[in-house]
């Protein structure tokens, strides 16, 4: 499933900036579009960057989780695993920063969800069509198309998403084409894997059917991501990790503190949407 509920953070930025900064000049009933901003091009160096840091999560806490049923949870201790068996949500920035013309996030998120089962996750992260009902307002659309080299462990999916926030302030709509693999690697461990092929920001928000933005010259809210979903079932429950790897435009200069918050309560909610979900299956 891919990460769209980190779009929310980008839109947050944005809405704060414009708070600060625009408001003073615009009419307080007006609801602003993402268009008042300058656009920008996607740069090479920090696509290089985002690149590399995916890589290197993969030959650690991929592998980790592949080869051992390890999370990240597991490296904790104390307060963070207490609220982590008390069935409480645990996020954490892993990289949080700007780079050569972007800015990295990487936030990892955990939660308990006992009674859970692996087949209750993967029906609900492959009924793409339901995706408005279990995570709304966030997603507008979905769907899915089975590839053919898909098997039953490895279960190959492209998915279309659009991706849709609207705030008192501004409202911006995205549609991504996802590269999605759901593996089965033993009874108790599935993972979820799932790069971006391709990220439109719509010229109308209000036309999902639209013309969008030429990729890469757009008003970077999100250039590219990877998502990953570690699940272990134990104990009559599972364990849940998400992971949220993204490359986007750099942070609007004194607002990472804003940033931060709203990526934290973004991972937040995906993890209780699924749970919701999951109990529902």
């Amino acid at each position: 499933m891919a990460g769209f509920y980190t779009l929310g953070r980008y839109i947050g930025e944005v809405r704060l900036f414009l708070i600060v900064g625009l408001l003073c000049a615009a009419s307080c009933c007006a609801v602003l579009q993402a268009s008042i901003l300058p656009t920008v091009h996607i740069d090479a160096a920090s696509l290089r960057i985002f690149q590399d840091y995916v890589a290197a999560f993969e030959k650690t806490d991929v592998a980790a989780f592949t080869s051992g049923g390890k999370l990240w949870i597991d490296n904790e201790c104390c307060a963070k695993r207490t609220s982590f068996d008390g069935g409480k949500t645990v996020v954490e920035a892993r990289e949080n920063k700007d780079v050569a013309g972007g800015s990295i996030h990487h936030f990892t998120g955990v939660l308990r969800v006992p009674g859970g089962t692996i087949e209750a996750v993967r029906r609900v992260m492959q009924d793409y069509v339901n995706y408005p009902a279990y995570f709304r307002p966030d997603v507008g659309a979905g769907a899915g198309e089975r590839m053919p080299d898909s098997t039953p462990a490895d279960e190959h999916f492209h998915t279309t998403l659009l991706l849709t926030q609207s705030t008192l302030w501004i409202n911006v709509a995205i549609r991504t084409v996802n590269d999605t693999h759901y593996v089965r690697l033993d009874p108790d461990h599935w993972l979820s894997r799932s790069a971006s092929i391709s990220i439109q920001e719509l010229l109308d928000n209000a036309n999902p059917n639209g013309a969008s933005y030429p990729q890469g010259d757009d008003h970077g809210f999100i250039w590219k991501t990877g998502t990953y979903w570690f699940v272990r079932q134990r104990n009559g429950g599972l364990d849940l990790e998400a992971n949220s790897i993204t490359v986007s435009r750099q942070t609007p200069t004194g607002f990472g503190w804003w940033a931060t918050k709203r990526t934290r309560d973004a991972v937040d909610k995906m993890l209780t949407d699924v749970r919701t979900a999951i109990s529902q299956k």
